[in-house]
């Protein structure tokens, strides 16, 4: 944010200066509007350039990742609500080299069409395992010849496939990589930076440092958020097996991540993550959901709903004799989590939603009513 650095004292100066100044004919009324007018038009070509890479199509980010589901796309655009995707495809693998088996050129062509930012996803998930590797990151992290090595293999396949920018989202590291993982994501920033090109990173939420476990602690948010354009954290996935049933991202928890990251990282690049799935517990033991599936047990189980204080839909039912309890963030949860950023954190600079084809329809709706 903007500082006042003058002192009082700067300030009577420049007003003696004023009184030193040469006397000069007053200019006519009508010439001084114009030529404020003009100065100001000047301003705001200036400022709108500045902002367009940070504010596309109003005065917050919109984006979603995606593994490339055009119903989703078609549904966004038509709401009006999506400046950017990011493509979950690319695949950095332990010998340096990049893969991306999902990938899709007409996608890319069709969401610049819908005038879309294109970036692509960055992981360190293993397609033949399931599952992201600890393995790869060690490999690419082990020195600064494999560093180089990996930042030149992705900013090549970026080069070559025309993406605006990389999201990295290693998910399997280790606390003790942080320092070289930011050595990494540094390094690759400064690449992408040269050659036009944006960088985005993904992070687990923490309300303080180091962080409660093994992901968040390997991510030193101050440095990452030095050196990339979006900061984004994934605020959601709040309950699970470990917690029994629970919201995905109760917005007085969103809030509370918010803040310590507005202390580690400058609010204009600060996103917040929006869940689009659901979850369903059946004792220990949960699935995710997607609005389709809300839909199915709506109309085949007849299940009791509420709305806590996460305002998130929370559905009670039976189902072969066992008792489910599933909570979904519908377009009236997204509302009241959208509230709280408006309300809490107006400077940060939108939100990401994962993932794309999970979501009720309406929450396009309800994300152009609040961010546009």
């Amino acid at each position: 944010m903007a500082t006042h650095e003058e002192e009082d004292g700067g300030d009577v100066e420049a007003r003696r200066a004023t009184h030193r100044r040469p006397r000069r004919r007053r200019l006519p009324p009508l010439v001084i509007i114009v030529v404020v007018g003009l100065a100001a038009l000047a301003i705001a070509f200036a400022l709108a350039g500045v902002f367009a890479d940070e504010r596309p199509s109003g005065p917050y980010l919109i984006g979603a990742w995606t593994f490339g589901d055009r119903g989703s796309l078609e549904r966004a655009v038509a709401a009006g609500a999506l400046d950017e995707v990011s493509v979950d495809w690319l695949q950095s693998r332990a010998d340096g080299s990049v893969a991306a088996p999902k990938f899709e050129a007409s996608f890319i062509a069709e969401a610049r069409k819908d005038h879309c930012r294109v970036i692509v996803t960055l992981t360190d998930y293993d397609e033949a395992t399931y599952r992201f590797d600890p393995a790869i990151s060690a490999a690419i992290l082990a020195t600064a010849d494999t560093r180089r090595r990996h930042v030149a293999a992705v900013a090549e396949w970026c080069r070559a496939n025309h993406v605006d920018g990389v999201d990295v989202d290693w998910e399997a590291l280790t606390a003790g990589q942080r320092g070289d993982y930011a050595t990494f994501v540094e390094e690759l920033a400064a690449r992408l930076h040269r050659d036009g090109r944006l960088i985005a990173v993904d992070v687990y939420p923490k309300t303080s440092e180091p962080g409660g476990w093994a992901g968040p602690r390997a991510q030193d948010w101050q440095r990452l958020g030095r050196a990339v354009d979006q900061f984004r954290i994934m605020t959601y996935n709040y309950s699970g097996s470990w917690s029994g049933p629970g919201p995905l991202s109760p917005p007085a928890w969103m809030d509370k991540v918010l803040d310590f990251a507005e202390t580690q990282v400058k609010s204009r690049k600060i996103v917040m993550g929006i869940g689009f799935y659901g979850r369903d517990w059946r004792g220990a033991q949960t699935t995710d959901l997607t609005w389709a599936d809300v839909q199915r047990i709506r109309a085949a189980d007849k299940p009791r709903a509420t709305r806590g204080p996460s305002a998130e839909l929370t559905l009670f039912y039976s189902r072969d004799g066992a008792a489910h309890t599933a909570f979904f963030p519908d377009a009236k949860a997204i509302d009241a989590k959208l509230l709280m950023m408006l309300t809490q954190h107006p400077h940060i600079r939108g939100v990401y939603c994962w993932i794309m084809g999970q979501e009720d329809p309406a929450a396009w709706k309800v994300l152009r009513k609040r961010l546009r």
